[in-house]
């Protein structure tokens, strides 16, 4: 008793120092640019997320069956949110063009300019005027239109946005500017929070209010559903989903775990020896995960239940030989002795080498792995230390007053296995059959990676599920493209931006792109504003105000009443002022010293136009770079297949020292080896067979398999060396069950991954899940199979 309270002492400040720090600083970040990789373009799409906070415009979707109460709940919503700390705006419509004509050009494109060249000839005033005519005399028109109309009769300010029925990622608005669709029974309002979308305070305080706003609006009109969509929308949800998926699959690995904890030893005290240092153990690695600088990730989160389903294994050894100890009627305080010293070696062993393999994944470039990969590398030998320091005291004072330990018979399963080894012949067809999947997989060869965008665009949640709502109803698609033109000068990054611009209207106008957004559309930077106003002087526009009053009078306008448009041509004007504030947060941002300039291109899918695209892209500006998460797959695909092959020789190399150093046998050494390729060959083909997507994240794990399943074949073979005759049946009965139960707890580990709502986090789970138990059944058939094929005759 006094060595467990001591040995509690020592641990005691550690663990106090990691709950503080986890209370602290232990937080879960919804960035999703940790689970892109650190170069090429998936890079600079991860700069472009964190640059402009992941969308900082909030997109609300208003839907119901009447169109008035719809009309009535939007704009009760709009002014709620006007009012709300949070939000600094809401736009509820396109914003009008100016009414100042000589402005149009600074917001026109290479076709618009050449229209509103044709639309000052005598012809051109003529036709457009006649148009400005139906609509005054329509009784549709809407109130201030007549007097928009009189300070621009040719309309040349609508000519830039002609053709152009899209705003922001290709939505459509009506004639009057108002979002709406589905014949009024769908509105969108746009709002422009306070705040970065990755400032969690400022995410949470939107949401809050948007939420306070709905609950109050749809009280009134229960028709009426309303959901918002956005980079603050994204951050809170996916924030709540992380750690939803952290505490459910933690709980749920430990649940698990310890069920099959008890059916290994059928003794519910075994657990109160295990459990403290086990959860001392994730404590201790939870301390360590929150000194990551930038929170856990969306993958990282998964440490927990590894580490507590890996965690078990250094207790099921531990506890077999405190057992034993006790059967060979060791007092309890010598039988502790007698557990740590049998196990302290291979367990350590075994820890470090699996922990050694987890931490091969800090060689992937994706960030998230880095992070899952050394918090599961340390909290496997933090919890090996915790267990032996802790669990042989506690094991003995809860088997104090216990009978020692009968000797159970053996389980039909181990007769099974020594009677399919009994024999040289046996064995051979027996290891001959477990050598079939590696063989399988050298046929068919490894699974085809997946779609690797359902890893980073999580499926179930509401903002999400409101985008597609969006896009369904008022146009436009998922998949853009962002065109990025980085420069420390800004206006030359703008520049840049723009020349990409006027290089896609006219394959836009040709559909070679769906669309584009640009700041080109609004605010062109110095080089275009200049070279469009230079085309607009060329024209001579105060040379032709005689021309526009001769074509009003033929029209029988009212020249008196146009001398605004008449005065604008005698004067034009000069540039125009910046756009609003929430454009240019669309389109610039500041990023380590460096200007961001960007524009989003809908690609049309079409492989042809697409390069096409491509190229003209790269035409205007060189230097450009073209990502997305439309493009981020081959990124990926091209991360799974530099990272495989390193980190597989780095955990290869870890597991042939971990084999050469504790079996120091090359017989042993092959047929552990033997092992390992098997379970990963079983693992190839499941995936196949079970269709579980195969991707960066989880194809990445799969090296990990390595050290876990070299813990099976390492400790059957440890046990096959105590006994010279009967060897094989000697490991199988000594080491079978525990190894069997040491996979299945790691399974369970993996396996609580499955309750995970992050397809990403399922996917790793089920590999992992996988591989644990290919691994514990490829060392049960293969070790004695080849201990019986290699004994002497």
């Amino acid at each position: 008793m006094n060595r467990l309270l001591v040995r509690l002492a020592v641990l005691l400040v550690p663990t106090i120092i990691a709950i503080a720090l986890s209370a602290a600083k232990l937080r879960i970040s919804s960035d999703l640019s940790t689970l892109f990789p650190s170069q090429g373009e998936a890079a600079a799409l991860g700069r472009y997320t964190r640059a402009f906070g992941g969308g900082d415009l909030g997109l609300v979707l208003v839907r119901g069956k009447d169109a008035d109460e719809v009309a009535a709940a939007t704009h009760e919503l709009a002014d709620a949110l006007a009012k709300a700390p949070s939000v600094a705006n809401v736009i509820d419509r396109a914003p009008l063009p100016e009414a100042d004509a000589t402005r149009a050009w600074i917001y026109a494109g290479p076709a618009a300019r050449a229209r509103l060249a044709r639309d000052v000839t005598p012809e051109g005033m003529a036709e457009r005027l006649a148009g400005t005519r139906e609509l005054l005399l329509s009784p549709a028109r809407a109130p201030e239109a007549e007097e928009m109309l009189a300070r621009d009769p040719l309309r040349l300010s609508l000519v830039p946005w002609e053709g152009k029925s899209e705003l922001g990622a290709g939505l459509t608005v009506t004639s009057s500017g108002e979002f709406v669709a589905d014949a009024g029974r769908a509105r969108l309002l746009v709002a422009q929070p306070k705040g970065r979308a990755f400032d969690a305070t400022a995410a949470r305080a939107f949401i809050s209010d948007f939420e306070s706003a709905r609950a109050k609006i749809v009280a009134a009109h229960a028709s009426v559903t309303m959901s918002v969509t956005g980079g603050h929308a994204m951050n809170v949800a996916l924030n709540a989903m992380f750690r939803r998926d952290l505490e459910i699959s933690g709980t749920l690995s430990a649940v698990l775990a310890s069920l099959m904890f008890l059916l290994t030893f059928r003794r519910a005290r075994a657990l109160v020896a295990v459990l403290p240092p086990l959860a001392i153990g994730t404590v201790w690695t939870m301390g360590c995960a929150a000194l990551l600088p930038n929170g856990l990730s969306a993958i990282s989160v998964a440490f927990a239940a590894v580490v507590v389903g890996v965690g078990v294994d250094t207790g099921v050894h531990v506890y077999a030989a405190l057992l034993e100890g006790r059967a060979r009627g060791l007092a309890p305080a010598e039988a502790a002795v007698f557990a740590r010293k049998r196990t302290a070696r291979p367990t350590m062993l075994a820890a470090l080498a699996a922990g050694a393999t987890f931490a091969s994944l800090a060689l992937s470039d994706l960030r998230a792995l880095r992070e899952l990969g050394l918090l599961c590398g340390a909290g496997e030998v933090l919890t090996s230390i915790a267990i032996l320091v802790l669990t042989p005291e506690i094991g003995a004072l809860m088997e104090s007053r216990a009978k020692p330990p009968v000797t159970r018979a053996t389980p039909m399963w181990i007769r099974a296995i020594m009677s399919a080894t009994s024999t040289r012949r046996r064995a051979l067809a027996v290891l001959a059959c477990a050598l079939l999947p590696i063989a399988a997989v050298v046929a068919l060869g490894w699974p085809a990676s997946g779609d690797a965008i359902v890893v980073l665009r999580p499926e179930k949640v509401e903002p999400l599920e409101t985008q597609r709502a969006i896009f369904e109803k008022f146009g436009g698609k998922p998949g853009q493209w962002v065109v990025m033109s980085i420069d420390k000068d800004p206006s030359v990054a703008r520049d840049r931006s723009d020349a990409i611009a006027e290089a896609l209207e006219p394959l836009r106008d040709s559909g070679d792109v769906d669309g584009y957004d640009a700041l080109a559309s609004f605010a062109p930077g110095p080089a275009l504003m200049k070279k469009r106003l230079a085309a607009r002087d060329a024209l001579a526009l105060a040379s032709l105000r005689p021309s526009l009053e001769h074509a009003l009078d033929a029209a029988g306008f009212d020249t008196a009443a146009c001398t605004a448009a008449l005065d604008a041509f005698s004067h034009p004007s000069g540039a125009a002022p910046d756009a609003a504030a929430w454009v240019l947060s669309r389109h610039l941002a500041d990023d380590a010293g460096e200007t961001l300039s960007v524009l989003y291109v809908r690609p049309s899918g079409d492989v042809a136009k697409d390069a096409r695209a491509i190229d003209a892209i790269h035409a205007a500006d060189p230097r450009a770079i073209v990502t997305g998460y439309a493009r981020l797959e081959m990124g990926l695909k091209a991360t799974l297949a530099h990272d495989l092959p390193r980190i597989g020789l780095a955990a290869l190399v870890l597991v042939a020292l971990a084999l050469g150093a504790s079996l120091r046998r090359a017989r042993d050494v092959a047929l552990a080896a033997t092992t390992l390729a098997v379970s990963i060959a079983v693992v190839a083909l499941s995936m196949r067979v079970l269709h579980v997507r195969w991707h960066a994240y989880d194809a990445l794990v799969v090296p990990v398999l390595l050290g876990i399943t070299m813990d099976e074949a390492m400790f059957l073979l440890y046990a096959a060396r105590e006994s010279k005759e009967n060897a094989i049946e000697h490991a199988l009965r000594e080491q079978g069950p525990l190894v069997l139960a040491t996979a299945l707890t790691t399974s369970a580990g993996f396996a609580a991954l499955l309750a995970c709502r992050f397809e990403g986090l399922f996917d790793v789970g089920a590999v992992g899940a996988v591989g644990s138990l290919a691994g514990v059944f490829a060392a049960l058939i293969i070790v004695p199979a080849g201990l019986a094929l290699s004994r002497r005759q």
